[in-house]
């Protein structure tokens, strides 16, 4: 799953994630994210998430309505220029890992690789 409110950044990332041999669920916003897993019907395997989403909503929070939506700690990924350290001490306080932008293809496959590993039995 990934959420991002520019459309660009959203295709890029879709694009890219697909290369890597990954299905991809996009949404531009956290209601449109558990409108379209509720449609698939699945749990996701990850989501990524920029920090800053529309109507001030953040990734964080969107990360945590899917957790309780799908009943499972599903590995989050915040990737944000936000600087501000409350915001990302929350977020790593929820066992988010966070990326500072921009984040080079590699470094994000590596961190992708490494969260879907660490997952806990049974929520994959």
């Amino acid at each position: 799953m990934v959420i991002d409110d520019e459309r660009t950044v959203l295709q890029a990332l879709n694009l890219l994630l697909e290369m890597w041999g990954y299905r991809v669920v996009t949404a531009e916003s956290e209601g449109e994210a558990v409108d379209r897993l509720s449609v698939a019907g699945e749990t996701p395997h990850a989501i990524l998430a920029d920090y800053r989403l529309r109507e001030g909503r953040t990734g964080v929070q969107a990360i945590d309505r899917i957790r309780a939506e799908a009943g499972a700690e599903v590995p989050g990924v915040i990737i944000t220029g936000d600087t501000s350290t409350e915001g990302l001490r929350d977020a790593r306080a929820r066992g988010l890992t966070v990326l500072q932008k921009p984040v080079l293809p590699p470094h994000l496959q590596a961190v992708l690789t490494k969260v879907l590993r660490e997952q806990p039995a049974g929520t994959a």
